[in-house]
C-alpha cells in the first residue's frame, strides 16, 4: 500500500520517524521532519509518499512539485527503500509510478529522478532507465584571484524585488534549478549572517547577476547567477572570481561549488578555472 504523507495515522507517523532515522547518526526530532515535508516544494506535503507493508513503513520518495506549473517539470528526490527488502525493485517501480502519477496530475511534462544510492541505480540501469547527468561538488586548488572583484550589494527589503529578478532570470533555463517567490526571498534576509549572505552584483551600477554564499566548517560554497541579457560579455569569469575573493577575505579552509554536469558553459568555466570533481551530489535520470 502506497499513502501520502497526509493520510498517515499517528502510528504511522512514529513509523516513518523510525524509517527516517534509521541510519542517521543525528536524529530528526518529528518536528523538524514535519517541516521539511510540509515545505511549499512538496506543495505542503502532497508530494511525500510512503510505502507501507504491513505494519512497517519500507520507503519514501519526496517530488518536488512547485515547478510544475511554472516550468512543466517534477523531481523525485529522497528515495529511500529499506535495505532489508527483498524485492526493492518492485518497491522501486511502485513508489516511481506512484509519483509520476501526482507529478502528472500538477500539469508536469517532464519527470526526473536524483540519487546517489547505487542499488537504485543499479535497479534503474536494469529497468533501462538511463542517467541523463549529475550534480557534482567541485572544490579549487588555486585560490589566488585572478581579476578585480565585481562589486556586490547586499540583499535587503528594499532592492529584495530586484534580486528575486535577477535570479529567476539567471535560472531561468538552467537544469534543476528552482523558481523563487518573494516569500523564499523574504526567508533569505531573515536567515542572513556571517556564514549566510546574498548579494546584487553590479557593473557601473547596472545590476547584472547574483551571488549566494554559504560558510560551514570553514568551507565556503557559492552559487552565481548572470542576468541573460549580460551574458557573452565576459562577466561570468568575473563574476566567479568576485566570489573566489569574497571568500578568500573570509579566510575558509575550502571553497566549493556544486554544479549540474548538463549547464556546459558553467561546467565548463569552472573546469577551466581549475575546480575539480571532488564529491557526486547525485545522478539524474528521466523518466518517461
Amino acid at each position: 500500500m502506497i499513502k501520502n504523507y497526509l493520510e498517515l495515522n499517528k502510528f504511522e507517523v512514529e513509523k516513518f520517524i523510525q524509517f527516517i532515522n534509521r541510519n542517521k547518526i543525528n536524529k530528526l526530532s518529528f518536528e523538524d521532519m514535519d517541516k521539511e515535508i510540509k515545505s511549499k516544494e512538496f506543495d505542503f506535503g502532497r508530494g511525500v509518499i510512503l510505502k507501507i507493508k504491513g505494519q512497517d513503513i519500507i520507503g519514501m520518495a519526496s517530488i518536488i512539485l512547485k515547478e510544475c506549473n511554472k516550468k512543466g517539470i517534477a523531481y523525485i528526490i529522497k528515495l529511500d527503500i529499506n535495505e532489508s527488502i527483498e524485492d526493492k525493485r518492485t518497491v522501486l517501480c511502485e513508489l516511481i509510478e506512484e509519483s509520476k502519477k501526482i507529478a502528472k496530475k500538477y500539469g508536469a511534462k517532464e519527470i526526473f529522478l536524483g540519487t546517489k544510492d547505487d542499488t537504485i541505480i543499479r535497479s534503474l540501469n536494469a529497468l533501462n532507465i538511463k542517467k541523463q547527468y549529475s550534480a557534482i561538488k567541485m572544490t579549487l586548488d588555486n585560490i589566488r584571484v585572478k581579476y578585480s572583484p565585481l562589486s556586490l550589494v547586499k540583499l535587503s527589503s528594499k532592492n529584495k524585488k530586484e534580486y528575486l529578478t535577477i535570479y529567476n532570470d539567471a535560472f531561468k533555463e538552467v537544469p534543476n534549478a528552482a523558481t523563487l517567490t518573494e516569500s523564499d526571498i523574504d526567508e533569505y534576509i531573515k536567515k542572513a549572517d556571517e556564514n549566510n549572505s546574498y548579494y546584487i552584483v553590479t557593473v557601473n551600477n547596472e545590476m547584472i547577476g547574483f551571488l549566494q554564499f554559504n560558510i560551514k566548517n570553514g568551507v565556503g560554497e557559492f552559487d552565481l547567477g548572470l542576468i541573460k541579457s549580460a551574458r557573452g560579455k565576459g562577466y561570468g569569469k568575473l563574476l566567479l572570481e568576485t566570489a573566489i575573493n569574497f571568500l578568500n577575505l573570509k579566510n575558509v579552509k575550502e571553497i566549493a561549488l556544486i554544479v549540474i554536469t548538463k549547464n556546459t558553459l558553467a561546467y565548463d568555466m569552472y573546469k577551466k578555472r581549475g575546480f575539480k570533481e571532488s564529491e557526486l551530489v547525485s545522478d539524474w535520470f528521466k523518466l518517461n
